[in-house]
């Protein structure tokens, strides 16, 4: 039976780095490092993990960006800003068009490896 995502992975050139940048900027809890073919960490994220693998080679690859749920999409944009991330979309609301269409408000930056990070708020119903 499936349960859902165990985590996601993400590959940076700069692990140290990467791993403060979530610390700060979401709140990241450090659960360790280990040794793989190459370096990595696990971070939770509320009840989610992100893996980062220290790399040069980014691969390839179709996932475009993760999304963090948040409460507050506006001020985690300015934090990610302020800890040496970029903005690529200004905090916006938005209808996501399902079956029961669901608002939202969301952004999107870069950490600082270039990554795609959307924030992502759903307002209730």
């Amino acid at each position: 039976m499936v349960k859902g995502f165990a985590h996601c992975a993400l590959y940076v050139p700069r692990l140290e780095e990467t791993v403060q940048f979530y610390a700060d900027v979401f709140g990241a809890e450090n659960m360790g490092y280990f040794q793989a073919s190459s370096r990595g960490c696990w971070l939770r994220l509320g009840e989610d993990i992100l893996e980062i693998f220290e790399s040069d080679d980014l691969g390839t690859g179709c996932f475009k960006h993760i999304a963090i749920a948040c409460d507050d999409v506006d001020a985690l944009h300015t934090r990610a800003i302020a800890h040496g991330g970029a903005s690529l979309v200004e905090p916006k609301e938005a209808i996501l068009g399902l079956k029961e269409p669901v608002r939202a408000r969301l952004s999107f930056v870069t950490g600082i490896n270039g990554e795609q990070i959307e924030l992502f708020c759903i307002h209730e119903r």
